[in-house]
């Protein structure tokens, strides 16, 4: 279904990167000195970034947000929004509650993915072992120079976001853009907190999280990972 492989792509590549990044803002962080030196000014914004969150993120467990979630596709005549929202837990747990008339639940519980889609009739466990697999791979990356090896990385002043950087990571590697074709993160340039993501996809299909109300380390139930009983 386009639902799962769009999830699927999102748990490979983009909750991969941005979950870490995540983590980076609380609201007690203190703000780098957007110049303190020469060499700092001539630092790439990304190396810059990655490292003032390192710190946060080394003490990340869990998170939870609240996400207005945009996908615009070839073959819709208008976007479709839907909001809802997510709590997470290391090392690869994740619900997303959807709210609405067209109320879903997914969750990613380890290698399953199990969806719950009362509109649809639809309700759905599927082993992800792969995807978690390739996923796994990037929580390794400890620098930017080993993301480098696997994604051209640019970083800019985010255009219609004062205050934020936009970062873009386009896969080297041909096998990895058949599944998508950019990942782009909106991060606050103070608090280093991800205000949004977005998935470009071979085609011309986009999907696009703008999250809000973002805590970092919250106490989440065992049971939210664990899909409801059979009704």
């Amino acid at each position: 279904m386009a639902l799962q492989r769009a999830l699927r792509r999102v748990f490979a590549s983009g909750l991969a990167l941005g979950l870490v990044l995540l983590a980076s803002g609380t609201s007690g962080q203190t703000p780098a000195p957007a110049t303190t030196t020469r060499a700092a000014a001539t630092t790439d914004p990304f190396d810059d970034i990655f490292r003032r969150g390192a710190p946060v993120e080394r003490t990340l467990k869990t998170v939870s947000a609240s996400f207005v979630e945009t996908s615009t596709s070839t073959l819709l005549k208008a976007p479709q929004v839907a909001r809802g929202t997510l709590v997470g837990r290391r090392p690869n747990q994740v619900r997303l509650e959807y709210a609405g008339a067209d109320a879903r639940t997914v969750i990613v519980n380890g290698n399953t993915l199990a969806i719950d889609w009362p509109s649809r009739a639809l309700r759905e466990t599927r082993d992800i072992s792969g995807t978690m697999r390739r996923a796994e791979r990037f929580f390794v990356l400890t620098s930017p120079a080993e993301l480098r090896k696997h994604f051209d990385i640019t970083t800019i002043e985010a255009p219609g976001r004062t205050g934020a950087w936009q970062v873009t990571f386009t896969p080297r590697r041909k096998q990895m853009r058949e599944g998508v074709s950019r990942v782009h993160l909106w991060i606050d340039q103070a608090s280093l907190q991800l205000q949004a993501l977005k998935m470009d996809y071979p085609g011309g299909d986009a999907r696009l999280m703008e999250f809000s109300d973002v805590r970092i380390n919250p106490t989440v139930d065992a049971q939210a990972f664990t899909p409801a009983p059979r009704r």
